[in-house]
């Protein structure tokens, strides 16, 4: 039975029919809503499977996890890890995470320290700039999330030094900016690992984000279980491109919105078209990806 009508409107208020949404951000890390407002809005928009991917962390997950059970919401457990090949910033959804993982926790409070230790860097080539914000301020903007440059930016916005995010991060915070810092991350065979060991599936996350296709074939040959076909960024010929891809390379298939939260760009929660058998049928390549690692 359909649980809601489908309904492709671009607005916040888009329902969709036994739909799924595996790419999902909360408070956790740089998204808007907590993790149960996130699985509550997929029960208001007919969602029947959702991932809560935040970056490096899977804090989130056991909260999303709740509510969806109460809403009749299944929420995968994922996380979004942040990895470089050669001088490629490539992000990796893991899926199916056991968030219990002693390695997956080492891996990620590494990640948390360093995005602590990345973001006070940053205060601090800002500050140089005679930008006068302090760390504390963006701690406190994150509240106990794992800090990244969007909560400096929204400091910037706050304390009237940028007009927007996007202006701070085009002005100081983007690559190559007069205050972007490096910080640690994995290289690939690293991060499929350390999914690996949790029992989850390693996908490649929006592809077209990514300066060239030509980078895809060497995250396969590092062992990437599949690749994110649906997102946001993609249009009808960058689907069709990626599915074929994943045919070619044996690659699981995945998609999602990316919403970071309601009136946080045009990534609206549900309005990637990503039909329920997407999900099946990478939980079953997952079940066998799992029995032969």
């Amino acid at each position: 039975m359909a649980r809601a009508r489908r309904d492709h409107g671009r607005g916040p208020g888009v329902l969709v029919e036994d739909g799924v949404d595996l790419h999902l951000h909360s408070t956790c890390s740089d998204g808007s809503s907590t993790p149960t407002e996130v699985a509550e809005r997929a029960a208001e928009r007919g969602l029947s499977v959702i991932s809560l991917t935040d970056h490096d962390s899977v804090s989130g997950v056991a909260e999303a996890q709740a509510a969806g059970e109460a809403y009749g919401v299944r929420v995968v457990p994922g996380s979004e890890l942040s990895i470089k090949l050669k001088d490629h910033d490539i992000h990796i959804l893991g899926y199916f995470l056991d968030i219990e993982n002693d390695q997956l926790n080492t891996s990620l409070a590494l990640y948390r320290d360093e995005r602590r230790n990345r973001a006070e860097r940053i205060v601090r080539k800002l500050n140089r700039l005679g930008i006068r914000i302090t760390f504390e301020q963006v701690l406190a903007k994150a509240d106990g999330a794992a800090i990244g440059r969007p909560h400096v930016a929204d400091v910037l916005v706050e304390e009237g030094f940028c007009f927007s995010p996007n202006e701070a991060f085009n002005k100081y915070l983007g690559y190559g900016k007069t205050a972007y810092e490096e910080k640690y991350v994995m290289g690939p065979p690293e991060a499929v690992e350390v999914i690996h060991s949790a029992g989850g599936i390693a996908v490649i996350a929006h592809p077209v984000l990514y300066r060239s296709d030509d980078i895809l074939p060497a995250l396969v040959e590092q062992g990437m279980d599949g690749i994110e076909v649906w997102h946001i960024k993609h249009k009808p010929d960058d689907v069709r491109r990626y599915s074929a891809f994943a045919d070619e390379h044996g690659l699981l298939k995945s998609g999602g919105s990316d919403c970071h939260g309601d009136g946080r760009g045009d990534a609206v929660m549900g309005k990637v078209d990503v039909p329920l058998s997407v999900f099946e049928a990478l939980e079953a390549g997952r079940a066998q990806t799992s029995g032969s690692q």
